[in-house]
């Protein structure tokens, strides 16, 4: 959409500038304000070497450049210090509707990461703990990032760094071992692991000694007890069952998973060939990295032997470069873990590894709950099916008042509910912390999930009482302000997607479908679509229709529904 018309300026015009076609191309912007054409080339860069006021220079390139232009341009003009280009309106629609309506299902997409890998480590918890609202953010942040990325052509792994390994395992081997027989492990296992995991600590706090019980546990796993593995290999199957059902529901699915136990045999060989690059040293009886004066040293070896994250983390990495062959290798965890991230990938730097560069840390803020009467299960932890399920009930009680005979009220109250927990995070700035507000989140006329729904589901109503087909040609040319305005908005979608990628934040496109659905809001209020002659009607629909398939494929990328009616 806006790259093919960068392409037809850049290529057409980069002999007339003296610049290189891609370099003009990637100065080539939307403009910001309506009625400044499609395209704006800034010239503030080129003024010095001119010697020139922009504003003069912006004009004499202007004049320079109408002299000679593309098939489909039809004027040029000088903006203050930017060069402003406007197609004509026919070649805008023709272009919308064949990159649109005719390419359904990746409309958008491009091959900026054909033949490229990438791994990205995402929504990857703990072994018998239930999801909690600390889990939503890495999950949706995570998926939509994998989502964009194949947006671009990119081949990619998204990995479940499950943790599946540590001193718990001994503690819940040890409590099955005792308790397991109370529990209805048949009927209920992931809620009656959970509830082992509860007692045992609970317990603990009466008997510190049950501590050193699972302590023993868990070197008996290590040491490969049979019994005892067997028991942990129950554990994590019990526990990916049950997150895989909280992320069927957000539309996340792993390509591979590698928990932290399957590290186990790779951070010996990352310690020697530490040792044999002399980066490692003993401190107290630790074995640690020292990263220079800015940053405390990396932690490989706790003095009692134990192996610590960094070590895994390492080992990790070496096998996504190495072995998965990722070109880009994310890991998407929380801003806490800054420092962590930071001292990891200065210690591959030290060691040597010239793709450093390519490990990228996508820290995103705190989920905070604006409501503390969302009830829990224990203490202060809000479970994840939690939110979900209040979600739901709202939205439910939502469609009872406003539309009381709407078909399939649960699968829409499931979409709906869902979708604005998710769209309510991915519309923040990842790297700022969420206040979560029940009334905003699900506001069906504010910037939320279910006002993007409603107006998608507004579409697709507009499509049914028309009755017949949609035409995937426009017959007429469509220029009143609110008709230019939508389209300029759908010109841009192809770019947002590849600046949500390039950022690796998922709200510019969130707030991108914000403002279509303001555009078509403005277009559907002051254009009457229906009841017009019928080239009106048609040309209109076709319209309609473009709005429609970019709502659905955009909340798609970022893995929420859109219902066939509200």
């Amino acid at each position: 959409m806006l790259p093919l018309l960068k392409d037809i300026i850049s290529r057409h015009y980069a002999t007339d500038l003296n610049k290189q076609a891609d370099a003009l191309f990637k100065l080539l912007e939307s403009p910001k304000q309506a009625g400044h054409g499609h395209l704006s080339l800034p010239v503030f860069a080129w003024a010095k070497e001119h010697r020139k006021a922009p504003p003069v220079l912006a004009q004499e390139i202007a004049a320079q450049l109408s002299v000679r232009k593309p098939a489909g341009l039809e004027k040029i003009q000088a903006v203050s210090g930017f060069v402003n280009f406007t197609f004509e309106n026919r070649f805008v629609q023709d272009l919308l509707s064949a990159e649109i309506l005719k390419k359904r299902g990746h409309v958008g997409y491009a091959e900026t990461g054909k033949g490229k890998k990438l791994v990205i480590d995402f929504a990857s918890p703990n072994v018998a703990k239930p999801m909690h609202v600390g889990h939503l953010r890495a999950s949706v942040i995570g998926q939509c990032l994998v989502n964009l990325a194949r947006s671009q052509g990119y081949e990619v792994t998204g990995l479940n760094h499950l943790g599946d390994w540590g001193v718990q395992f001994g503690k819940l081997a040890w409590a099955y071992t005792k308790w397991g027989s109370e529990y209805p492990f048949k009927e209920k296992p992931f809620e009656s692991l959970f509830q082992l995991y509860v007692r045992f600590h609970d317990e603990a706090e009466k008997n510190p000694e049950l501590e050193a019980e699972g302590s023993k546990m868990f070197k008996k796993l290590e040491e490969g007890d049979a019994e005892i593995e067997k028991l942990w290999k129950m554990f994590v199957e019990i526990s990916l069952k049950d997150y895989q059902r909280i992320w069927d529901m957000l539309g996340i699915k792993h390509d591979l998973v590698r928990g932290e136990s399957f590290y186990n045999d790779r951070m010996k060989p990352v310690e020697q060939e530490l040792k044999a690059k002399g980066l490692l040293e003993e401190s107290d009886g630790a074995m640690i990295v020292r990263l220079g004066d800015d940053m405390a040293p990396c932690l490989i070896r706790k003095a009692d032997g134990a192996s610590l994250y960094a070590t895994r983390d390492l080992a990790s990495a070496l096998y996504r470069m190495n072995e998965l062959k990722a070109d880009l290798n994310l890991y998407v965890v929380g801003v806490d873990q800054t420092l962590h991230f930071r001292q990891v990938f200065k210690v591959l730097e030290l060691m040597g590894y010239p793709w450093v560069n390519k490990l990228h840390h996508i820290a995103f803020g705190m989920y905070r709950f604006k409501d503390a009467k969302l009830s829990t299960r224990k203490g202060h932890t809000i479970f994840l099916e939690d939110v979900f399920s209040r979600a739901i009930e709202l939205v439910k009680e939502i469609i009872a008042k406003k539309n009381p005979d709407l078909a399939n009220p649960d699968e829409v109250a499931k979409q709906v509910g869902i979708g604005a927990i998710v769209f309510n995070d991915l519309v923040n700035d990842r790297v700022k912390n969420v206040d979560f507000d029940w009334d905003r989140a699900l506001d069906f006329e504010g910037d939320s999930g279910p006002y993007v729904q409603y107006c998608g589901v507004r579409c697709a109503s507009l499509v049914r009482r028309y009755g017949k087909p949609v035409a995937e040609t426009f017959q007429l040319d469509l220029t009143t302000p609110e008709e230019q305005e939508l389209m300029r908005s759908l010109l841009n979608y192809q770019d947002t997607l590849r600046n949500a990628f390039e950022n690796f934040k998922p709200h510019i496109l969130a707030g991108y479908l914000i403002e279509v659905c303001h555009r078509f809001g403005q277009f559907y209020n002051k254009c009457r679509i229906l009841g017009e002659s019928d080239e009106i009607q048609a040309a209109r629909m076709t319209l309609v229709q473009m709005v429609h398939v970019i709502l659905e494929e955009g909340l798609r990328t970022l893995s929420i529904e859109l219902p066939e009616a509200m």
